[in-house]
C-alpha cells in the first residue's frame, strides 16, 4: 500500500464528536470576551496613520532639501599662507628633504602657526622626528 492511499483513506475516516464533558471543559477555558483592540494594531491597520507616516517623511525629506548644503564649506586660504607655505616647502627640498617630506613640513608648519594664533599648544615641528638624511625615525 503506497503513502497516498493511506492518506487518502485517512481522509475518509469520520471523526467522532466530542463527550460533552470534553466540550464543556473546553469552551469553559475559552474566554467569553473578544480580545480588545491594541493601540498599535489602531495605527499600523489605519489608513489615516499610515498617510500621516508617509506624510511625516515627505516633509522631512523636502526640509532636509530645501535647507542647503550641511557640509561645511573649505576654509578660505590666504595668498599670504600659500606663499609661506611654498617658501618653507622650497627650502626644505633645497636642504634636502624629499617632496613628501617637505609638503608635510609646510602642512605642520601652517598648522603650527594657525594653533600658536588660537592659543593652543602645538609643541614644535617635530623636526627631531627626522634623521640627518631627512627620512622619518
Amino acid at each position: 500500500m503506497k503513502a497516498v492511499e493511506i492518506e487518502a483513506r485517512l481522509r475518509q475516516i469520520a471523526w467522532s464528536a466530542p463527550t460533552a464533558d470534553l466540550r464543556a471543559r473546553t469552551l469553559s477555558a475559552v474566554p467569553a470576551t473578544s480580545s480588545a483592540v491594541s493601540w498599535s494594531d489602531r495605527v499600523w491597520f489605519s489608513r489615516a496613520w499610515r498617510l500621516a507616516a508617509v506624510a511625516v517623511v515627505l516633509v522631512a525629506g523636502a526640509t532636509e532639501y530645501l535647507s542647503g548644503p550641511t557640509r561645511p564649506s573649505a576654509p578660505a586660504v590666504s595668498a599670504r599662507a600659500v606663499a609661506e607655505a611654498s617658501v618653507i616647502e622650497e627650502t626644505a627640498q633645497q636642504a634636502g628633504l624629499s617632496a613628501e617630506q617637505a609638503a608635510a613640513l609646510s602642512r605642520r608648519a601652517a598648522a603650527a602657526k594657525k594653533n600658536a594664533r588660537s592659543g593652543a599648544d602645538f609643541g614644535g615641528l617635530a623636526l627631531e622626528d627626522l634623521n640627518p638624511r631627512g627620512e622619518p625615525r
